[in-house]
């Protein structure tokens, strides 16, 4: 599973590559929409959580509502993916297939704060989350890639 969001992180990360910082960070005229940037940096910082913490037991610092006012360039997205990418690998790699419904290994979230389940969820739950969100947002951020390649030949 991990390997498979590695591949859809790479495939956000890829798309955005070619453009510029102005595009990245462009806001759409629609309201609540996100620029690609916040998009993709939200998709990391979710797969950092669900995957590290919640996946493997790994403690992360997460800030949420950062993700949503960030910007910046591409190659700050790419790093900050590297940074922490091969530690999800390497964890992920230690649990046996058995342990995918294990809950009682990892220290037990805070549900309550309106995490999408309710209910202790097991590690295979936590992999597969990373997929399922990060597979939704691709498809999100490639639909506000065509909005906005769209805006910008309505200008011309």
């Amino acid at each position: 599973m991990v390997q498979m969001t590695d591949q859809l992180l790479s495939e956000i990360l890829d798309s955005l590559a070619d453009m510029s910082e102005e595009t990245l960070n462009m806001n759409l005229d629609i309201p609540e929409a996100n620029s690609l940037y916040v998009l993709a940096r939200h998709v990391l910082g979710s797969v950092e959580e669900w995957g590290l913490y919640f996946g493997t037991g790994y403690q992360v610092q997460r800030d949420r509502d950062s993700e949503f006012v960030a910007s910046g360039q591409i190659n700050e997205l790419i790093e900050y993916k590297n940074s922490w990418m091969p530690l999800l690998q390497e964890r992920a790699a230690m649990i046996e297939n058995e342990q995918l419904n294990n809950q009682g290994w990892r220290p037990e979230p805070d549900y309550k704060s309106g995490y999408p389940f309710g209910a202790a969820l097991s590690i295979g739950d936590a992999l597969l989350h990373t997929v399922d969100h990060t597979a939704v947002h691709l498809g999100h951020l490639q639909l506000t890639k065509q909005l906005i390649e769209h805006q910008a030949i309505r200008r011309l």
